[in-house]
């Protein structure tokens, strides 16, 4: 509570320091069709401040505010929760078809590997057919 107490006393000798300097420092202002001439600058950034906070809380207030009912809330749990389900089984889709696929990569290599192999044994069976046909001659 004291802390606030002088907090607000250092902003009030702070804003009498600036207008006390800024007094000397006039300005014209056009509003709406009508010059105001030699109005000090300190006046023009308070009411601008004051403007300022005057539209803001307008704008708060006065917006139109969506509340959701109980009811509501709720409707939009569940389809938040549906949607859910969704992704989770389409990701449960897609990793069965990866592994699907990973297991038809691997069935073709069983398969490239046993022709290899196989292809591998015809040659050799070839070359011993054909050194024992050069040895006989």
């Amino acid at each position: 509570m004291v802390l606030k107490l002088i907090l607000t006393i250092l902003i009030i000798v702070l804003i009498s320091f600036f207008t006390g300097f800024n007094l000397q420092n006039v300005c014209n202002i056009w509003l709406f069709g009508k010059t105001f001439s030699n109005v000090p600058v300190f006046i023009t950034a308070l009411i601008s401040f004051a403007a300022g906070i005057l539209a803001t809380l307008l704008a708060i207030f006065f917006a139109p505010k969506k509340r959701l009912t109980s009811e509501q809330a709720r409707a939009e749990a569940e389809r938040l929760e549906q949607k859910e389900k969704k992704n989770l089984e389409r990701q449960q889709k897609i990793q069965k078809k990866i592994e699907q696929a990973k297991a038809r990569v691997a069935k073709s290599d069983e398969k490239k590997s046993g022709k290899d192999s196989s292809s591998n044994e015809n040659l050799g069976e070839q070359n011993s057919a054909s050194e024992n046909s050069s040895e006989k001659k």
